[in-house]
C-alpha cells in the first residue's frame, strides 16, 4: 500500500525519512517526480519552484462505426483522433490553470465537433470526456538534476507535454546522477535555481 508524502525528516543536510500518514518511511535516496505536485515537495526541502498545472482535455467516441487505420492529425485544428480499443480519441487542447479549478469541458466538445467535421462517414454511441494535469514552467524546461540544498534528494518533473517521451530520458540521468555518474547530457539549463520563486 502506498501513501502520500507530507514532508520530510532531514539532518546534516540529507533526507533521513519521508513523512506519511502512515508514518515514516526511511530512505537513502529520494527522487521527486511527482507530477503537478513536485514543487510542494521541493518546496519543504527549501527549493520552492514556479511550476503551474497546464491541462489537457480528451473525448472518446464510443462504440464508432469503423476505426480509421491510423492516427489522423488535423494541422489547422491542432489535434489528433487516434484509433483505439475503447473507441476514437480526440485530443488536442491546452489551458493554463491551477489544480482546483474545475473543468472547462466546453474544450473536450470543441474537440469532437471538429472531429466530427474531419471524419463525417463515422457514427458513434456516446462519449465520454477527460481533463489532466500537466507539469509546466515557463520557459518550458523541465527540472532534472541534483537538490542545491539537500545531498541525496533529486528532482525529475515538469516535461509538460512530453512527459511520457521524456520518461526513459530523465530517468537514465537521474540513475547516473544517484550512480556518481556524469550524466549523458549537459542538465545545467534544466536545475531547479532557475526556477525558483524568487523572494
Amino acid at each position: 500500500m502506498s501513501h502520500a508524502a507530507e514532508g520530510f525528516e532531514l539532518a546534516d543536510a540529507k533526507v533521513n525519512a519521508v513523512h506519511t500518514k502512515a508514518g515514516p518511511v526511511p530512505v537513502d535516496t529520494l527522487v521527486i517526480a511527482a507530477g503537478v505536485r513536485s514543487h510542494f515537495l521541493t518546496a519543504k526541502l527549501g527549493s520552492p519552484v514556479l511550476l503551474e498545472t497546464e491541462r489537457g482535455y480528451h473525448v472518446m467516441m464510443l462504440a464508432p462505426s469503423h476505426l480509421p487505420r491510423i492516427p489522423i492529425m488535423s494541422g489547422s485544428g491542432k489535434f489528433f483522433i487516434t484509433p483505439m480499443e475503447e473507441g476514437l480519441r480526440v485530443a488536442g487542447t491546452v489551458e493554463l490553470a491551477g489544480l482546483d479549478a474545475p473543468p472547462v469541458f466546453r474544450r473536450s466538445e470543441l474537440l469532437l465537433k471538429q472531429a466530427s467535421l474531419m471524419i463525417p462517414d463515422v457514427s458513434w454511441n456516446g462519449t465520454t470526456q477527460w481533463m489532466g494535469h500537466r507539469p509546466s514552467l515557463a520557459d518550458s524546461k523541465p527540472v532534472i538534476g541534483r537538490s542545491p540544498k539537500v545531498k541525496n534528494a533529486y528532482f525529475a518533473f515538469g516535461h509538460g507535454h512530453v512527459g511520457l517521451t521524456a520518461a526513459a530520458p530523465t530517468a537514465e540521468i537521474i540513475a547516473e546522477l544517484i550512480s556518481g555518474e556524469s550524466p549523458s547530457i549537459d542538465i545545467a539549463p534544466f536545475a531547479a535555481d532557475r526556477a525558483a520563486v524568487r523572494r
